[in-house]
């Protein structure tokens, strides 16, 4: 994770300065027209608003969890109890851990299923994780799910892995950028190809909008709209919201109560968003709440004004820290 360590040393020597504003796009002006993103003739770039800090306050919490990698978070009732649990990525087996929400403790760990082909026809990237009910869903960065119930004192595979749409992309790495065209999913062996998926988030409440939820793509910056077909989540190029530049979006979670929330890579300063009108993908706004970066991070979730990040540093532990944030 080479990459991941030049970043954090760039950061450390000065990058975010200044962390008042959003930068611009690659090759955009600030208030420029065009844009890469579908359907965004004439725009001029995120609609994003919002700026500084925001004034988020960092609260007690555990500072790491033993977990590699953290890469995906998903609120999930165990026993009785909302807590979050936590997944690595690549190289990792599904590795998995419990996490406290209130002390950062992890109470459990354990390795996620990962069904036939788990090391060749389908990878272990497990980049995003979100759950609905009793299930948990798992994204890879090619655009696969995976879905897990709870099953003793660990989880089972109960569908999966299976492609987001047709295999219309082919198996080459993004290099954070878009791919040509409106494909949406590659072969399930390579990682980091075409959308290059960083996280999958369900909204609480099925049926409230057009979107289940929305899978974030850092290969450009979006979210794109994920629909349920016959028991099965589908994505949607046509439907995207664009949160931040190519190479940087890393996340996206819904909270409890149904807001949805953005997090971005070092690339843009490990900033938080928070996504209104995501029922309308076309009219929707990514509102800057602040910049908050830990280690490299690509996890946020977020329950109320409380706003959790987790960092990916390329092995164990994964950084964690907790912030209550200005609604």
């Amino acid at each position: 994770m080479a990459r991941r360590a030049c970043a954090v040393l760039a950061i450390a020597l000065g990058a975010c300065g200044n962390a008042h504003e959003p930068s611009p796009l690659p090759g955009r002006a600030s208030g420029s027209g065009g844009s890469a993103g579908p359907g965004a003739a004439g725009s001029a770039g995120p609609r994003t608003t919002g700026s500084a800090a925001g004034g988020c306050e960092p609260l007690p919490f555990a500072v790491s969890s033993p977990v590699p990698e953290a890469s995906g978070a998903a609120w999930f009732t165990l026993d009785g109890r909302r807590v979050l649990v936590i997944v690595g990525d690549s190289g990792n087996h599904g590795a998995y851990g419990v996490v406290d929400p209130d002390t950062g403790a992890t109470t459990e760990t354990g390795r996620l299923p990962l069904g036939d082909g788990a090391h060749g026809a389908v990878n272990d990237d497990i980049e995003g994780l979100a759950a609905r009910g009793d299930r948990l869903y798992g994204l890879t960065s090619s655009g696969w799910i995976r879905v897990w119930q709870r099953s003793g004192a660990g989880f089972a595979l109960v569908d999966g892995p299976y492609a987001l749409g047709p295999i219309d992309l082919p198996d080459r790495k993004s290099n954070d950028r878009p791919p040509d065209g409106d494909g949406m999913v590659c072969g399930g062996g390579t990682v980091n190809c075409g959308r290059n998926y960083e996280g999958l988030c369900l909204a609480p409440a099925p049926g409230s909008g057009a979107c289940a939820g929305f899978a974030a793509a850092k290969a450009d910056g979006h979210l794109y709209c994920v629909t349920e077909q016959a028991g099965r989540l589908a994505v949607h190029h046509d439907r995207a919201i664009e949160v931040t530049r190519p190479g940087a979006l890393a996340d996206c979670a819904f909270s409890d109560d149904g807001a949805l929330w953005a997090g971005s890579n070092l690339f843009d300063l490990g900033r938080v968003y928070r996504v209104t009108g995501w029922d309308d993908p076309a009219h929707a706004r990514a509102e800057l709440v602040g910049a908050l970066p830990i280690g490299f991070p690509e996890v946020v979730a977020a329950r109320g004004d409380v706003v959790y990040r987790m960092s990916d540093m390329g092995g164990a532990p994964s950084l964690m820290a907790r912030f209550r944030c200005p609604r």
